[in-house]
């Protein structure tokens, strides 16, 4: 005997339910909508590409930094051209945050705004660490 509004669950003997007490039912389960899998992917790679090479590049500049510092370069001419970077760091930033919340773009579903803005910020710090790598 199942209660048919809450499901076998609810019926007489059962181990985990007293006798008498019913259960809420339980809400469905949504299904994933399909379509989004590629945009997932793609934007997961670019990030991650865009992620190492700036990752690389931070390495680099932090050993240029220190090898400068123990040859004699003065800490305030350091601070300087780290602010300068830090200037064009935050700047190519607020540019990608601010495209987020263009009203055309921002009808996108989120992996494919991730996967252009990935597009658009992979370029750069690749292009600048395979010059690293080329000498």
């Amino acid at each position: 005997m199942t209660n048919p509004q809450y499901g076998p669950a609810c019926t007489p003997g059962h181990p985990f339910v007293a006798p008498g007490m019913p259960l809420a039912p339980v809400a469905p389960v949504a299904p994933t909508k399909p379509g989004h899998t590629f945009a997932i992917v793609a934007a997961a790679l670019l990030w991650a590409i865009t992620g190492l090479a700036l990752a690389l590049l931070a390495v680099v500049f932090a050993m240029v930094g220190v090898w400068g510092l123990a040859s004699g370069y003065s800490g305030t001419e350091l601070l300087g051209d780290v602010l300068k970077l830090g200037f064009w760091a935050v700047l190519v930033i607020g540019g990608l945050v601010s495209l987020l919340y263009v009203p055309g773009f921002r009808r996108l579903p989120l992996p494919h705004r991730l996967a252009v803005l990935g597009a658009l910020a992979c370029p750069l710090p690749c292009f600048y660490a395979f010059l690293l790598y080329s000498g």
